[in-house]
């Protein structure tokens, strides 16, 4: 296990509930890391920076393939809030590292009538083990040939991002 992937499945997930609890609400994250730091990307701000359109599944994965030649990136974590027909709400975790390695897991967590997040269990309901993946995880460090009006795009959003950027120096 590389020091990325094992950063990502244990500092990451356990930074990202404490996160989550503190400010009561499940927000969808792409986090990603180079050899020394973790950078965070809190995708509810794309509203904003994305004439006012959230993050798109292409979008997505034109970033991810962007942040990956601009940063050097070694792996990626993505984090939301799914709810389950039984309407049971978990935090889906999905990790990637350029190495090819791949985990994910589910953490329930419980709201009050308000809807904000009251708890999240700190051990997983089930992991890569048990569920597969996210499709688009999947799809992480796959070569991207951007066309330039897309690069361009991208270079203009990532200077809108990057002042948001949480970025933590890793152990």
């Amino acid at each position: 296990m590389s020091k990325i992937f094992s950063f990502l499945k244990n500092d990451f997930t356990k930074l990202y509930m404490k996160n989550v609890l503190e400010h009561k609400a499940v927000n969808k994250v792409i986090a990603f890391c180079d050899d020394n730091n973790l950078n965070i990307i809190y995708t509810g701000m794309f509203s904003e920076v994305n004439n006012g359109k959230g993050i798109a599944d292409d979008l997505e994965l034109y970033l991810v393939s962007y942040l990956t030649e601009k940063h050097n990136v070694k792996g990626f974590a993505r984090a939301s809030a799914y709810v389950l027909e039984d309407q049971t709400t978990f935090i889906g975790f999905d990790i990637k590292t350029v190495d090819n390695e791949i985990w994910s897991q589910q953490n329930i967590f419980s709201v009050d009538e308000e809807g904000k997040v009251t708890g999240v269990e700190g051990s997983y309901k089930e992991s890569s083990d048990k569920s597969v993946i996210c499709p688009l995880v999947t799809s992480y460090f796959e070569k991207i040939n951007l066309p330039e009006d897309t690069q361009q795009y991208l270079d203009n959003l990532y200077q809108q991002i990057k002042p948001n950027l949480q970025i933590i120096k890793m152990n």
